[in-house]
């Protein structure tokens, strides 16, 4: 696996078919043959093409919401199947002809305002995904409209809308940006079942959304599970009025074949789906959203999309350019690798304040608010050893550098080491006068640093117990505390907006910078020293080198807290973790040469905490939803 995450779509392979040919009513070649008919009949000489049969027939859902939507659905249908479209030069030349000047496409006939942000949402991006199909440019940059939409209307758009955002930006040629991003996962709340409006539509496209930017889905388990509840004994979703279910038995397929991965009560499920699918055919070749349903370019689209991942409808082999581009994702390839898929989670007694890895990287420790610390196997999450003892919750835990030992520090005003292979109290350290918040162990000569909302850091001597030094300057609390790799300075990050550094030698203050007018609420240290970052109050992260005290990055890492900031062992990667309160935050991973954000994973909780394992090839995160999660990452 490579040692970075891009938000494109990596290492692809077409979805397993479930079904042969010859297991439903209905031979394939006669749902093809009919389908072509059915194109044949309703393709206008311009290039465009009638929603169905009949001349005066306004179609329904998308194919009355805009004429750009049979037109569409007709190219990426004939691009799956390898064919030539009646009039091929025609229609590319209406597509292009739909454009206007500042970049937005437009409907001439259907019931969406044009000039609305739902219409130049829907419109543009239905005619970037044609010419795309097609192989051609637009004719002017389309980005802008939006850029335009996503200063705020995007908002005011209905649910089901969110994915529209990457699959036009990507049919451009570029990822949707990060600030955009950011606002439309904001929208994308899910209740515990995983669902967004309790309705397959808006689920689907938040599933859409993850499958394009590369990313696993928040709740996949949770969403999928509900599907199967969900359906119907004739192999639909039709649980609300019709109107608004259209796509409901698409919907439910796509995020079955992406979040299903294959198992089988799924692959049973896309079976009676498939068969339901093909009960809306109707004589002229042409599909109803529901059976009896007069044909429509729109139902024709997700009902051949639904029979195509069912694998009932081969698509032309080898596939077309980008088939994940190709409207809805009937085409959308499965990963090789689930990309964001943790090696293993597990459920601690309280919220996750801290975790830290042993040396050599074989255990993780994890402190929570249940008053607790555990001891996990780094390969499995399996429990070794618990450390009870804290009245209150364990703010942090660290390893000592030998790893027989481990520190940690509480909400009960006190600091104690333990031993790490039995989880049996050695020492409590005593003298705080508030909840310490950080602890760490010097590389080099067995001292102890303490600190937390008292303001002070207390420097011991772990193996005595007994207090050598106390650091004073702060004005605030104290939330985070670090050594450098030789030892010889202890680095400190405040609430009052400091970063200081320290000399362990003299305990004289050696440098304080203002980092903030807000909190610091974490920092980290470069492998060797030559960097330290700082995770901030409301999002911000910052670098600086640690020689002359240059800033050297500073970025809004998140839209709530940046709670958690951990180098890589090898000093090029900065990982922050953050979130909003009760919701699922992520970890984000930025390229230190650059700045660039280069990857991502998505946690089930706030992140409160994060760290890399020594050998850089493990990537753990604790959460506010009380799980701690293990991702395999780099060689």
């Amino acid at each position: 696996m490579t040692a970075r995450l891009s938000c494109v779509f990596l290492l692809l392979e077409t979805a397993p078919a479930v079904l042969s040919p010859g297991g439903l009513p209905g031979a394939e070649a006669s749902v093809l043959d009919g389908l072509r008919e059915f194109y044949r009949r309703t393709a206008r000489s311009d290039g465009s093409f009638q929603p169905g049969l009949d001349p005066d027939y306004l179609g329904m859902s998308d194919s009355a919401h805009s004429d750009l939507a049979p037109v569409t659905y007709a190219v990426v249908l004939h691009k799956t199947f390898g064919w030539k479209l009646p009039h091929e030069a025609e229609t590319a030349s209406f597509l292009l002809s739909r454009q206007k000047e500042n970049g937005a496409f437009f409907n001439v006939a259907g019931t969406v305002d044009p000039d609305s942000a739902e219409g130049r949402t829907y419109n543009t991006t239905q005619g970037l995904v044609a010419l795309h199909a097609l192989g051609l440019k637009p004719r002017f940059p389309p980005l802008g409209v939006f850029e335009e939409i996503l200063k705020g209307d995007y908002k005011t758009l209905p649910p089901y809308s969110t994915s529209f955002f990457p699959l036009a930006y990507l049919c451009a040629g570029e990822p949707i940006p990060e600030k955009a991003d950011r606002g439309i996962r904001d929208l994308m709340l899910q209740d515990e079942t995983g669902y967004l409006n309790d309705h397959i539509a808006a689920t689907f496209h938040a599933s859409h959304y993850y499958r394009l930017v590369g990313e696993a889905t928040p709740k996949s388990s949770e969403m999928v599970a509900r599907i199967l509840r969900d359906q119907k004994p004739d192999g639909s979703w039709l649980l609300n009025m019709p109107s608004r279910d259209r796509h409901a038995t698409f919907d439910a397929v796509f995020t079955l074949v992406q979040e299903g991965q294959g198992r089988e009560d799924c692959r049973a499920a896309i079976e009676r789906a498939a068969r339901w699918a093909l009960s809306c055919r109707n004589e002229d070749g042409g599909f109803g959203h529901f059976p009896g349903s007069t044909s429509d370019a729109d139902a024709v689209y997700f009902q051949v999309g639904t029979l195509v991942m069912a694998g009932l409808l081969k698509p032309v082999d080898p596939l077309p350019k980008d088939p994940h581009l190709l409207s809805w994702g009937h085409l959308m390839p499965l990963p090789k690798v689930q990309h964001g898929s943790p090696r293993w989670s597990v459920k601690l007694g309280g919220w996750c304040a801290s975790i830290a890895f042993s040396a050599d990287g074989k255990r993780l420790a994890a402190g929570s608010s249940d008053g607790t610390a555990r001891v996990l196997d780094a390969e499995s999450g399996r429990e070794l050893a618990v450390m009870n003892g804290h009245a209150d919750c364990v703010a942090a835990v660290r390893f000592h550098p030998g790893g027989a030992h481990l520190a940690t520090g509480s909400y009960d005003r006190t600091a104690a080491i333990w031993d790490a292979a039995s989880g049996a109290l050695q020492r409590k350290l005593l003298g705080h006068r508030g909840a310490v918040l950080s602890v760490d162990f010097s590389p080099v000569g067995g001292t102890v640093a303490t600190a937390g909302i008292d303001r002070s850091i207390k420097l011991w001597d772990g193996a005595a117990g007994r207090l050598r030094g106390e650091l004073a300057g702060h004005k605030s609390w104290v939330s985070s505390v670090v050594f450098s790799s030789d030892g010889k300075r202890l680095f400190s990050g405040s609430s009052d907006g400091t970063v200081k550094a320290w000399s362990i030698e003299s305990n004289a203050e050696l440098r304080s910078v203002q980092a903030t007018t807000a909190e610091v609420r974490s920092i980290a240290v470069s492998s060797d020293g030559g960097r330290l970052a700082a995770g901030i109050r409301y999002g911000t992260v910052k670098v600086w080198e640690t020689a002359e005290w240059k800033e050297l990055h500073s970025f809004q890492a998140h839209p709530g807290e940046a709670w958690s900031v951990a180098f890589s062992p090898d000093g090029k990667l900065l990982a922050s973790g953050g979130g909003d309160w009760n919701r699922g935050g992520q970890v984000k991973l930025w390229e230190l040469s650059s700045g660039r954000l280069t990857g991502r994973f998505q946690h089930t909780g706030e992140v409160l905490t994060a760290a890399f394992s020594p050998d850089g090839k493990r990537l753990a995160a604790g959460a506010g939803d009380r799980t701690v999660k293990v991702w395999d990452w780099g060689e």
